[in-house]
């Protein structure tokens, strides 16, 4: 990513941010808003289109959140519930397959979340994947809520 791309992606996403927290035009959601606060493409959000020129500058980008979700929704559509260790098993984070290539427990979690404010998956397809021992305490946070108290100018 160029210098000149960065920054005119750290412009858009003040922007954004600034729109939501906003009270007098809250016309962003909170998922497309969590999207660009944790640096993950909001593949979901096609009525929105101020991310798609900035495609490269999000830290998980396109082709990695459709095929988690992909993954995602076949273990959904299956029936076949899946842990956040299993899945972090799956990319390689941890178990005999690690390092893997594109993630970290860090951004797995925040693509899951994401995923899970935009309304993908119902909350027990959820609660089997962090809502137990059998995942990291910092995966807790997929199922709560984001709101504009959340934004921080720093």
């Amino acid at each position: 990513m160029t210098a000149t791309a960065e920054m005119l992606f750290n412009i858009q996403k003040f922007q954004v941010l600034s729109l939501y927290v906003s009270d007098s035009q809250r016309n962003v959601t909170d998922a497309y808003a969590y999207a660009w606060d944790a640096g993950v493409y909001p593949i979901a959000s096609d009525a929105a289109a101020w991310h798609k020129p900035f495609g490269e500058c999000f830290e998980v980008g396109e082709e990695q959140m459709s095929e988690l979700a992909t993954f995602l929704d076949e273990r959904w559509t299956s029936k076949s519930p899946i842990s956040f260790y299993e899945l972090e098993d799956h990319y390689g984070i941890s178990g005999s397959a690690r390092p893997g290539a594109d993630w970290e427990r860090g951004t797995l979690v925040a693509a899951c979340r994401y995923l899970k404010l935009e309304g993908w998956f119902d909350d027990e397809f959820w609660a089997g994947v962090v809502g137990h021992s059998d995942c990291p305490s910092e995966s807790h946070c997929v199922r709560r809520e984001f709101r504009p108290s959340d934004i921080y100018f720093l």
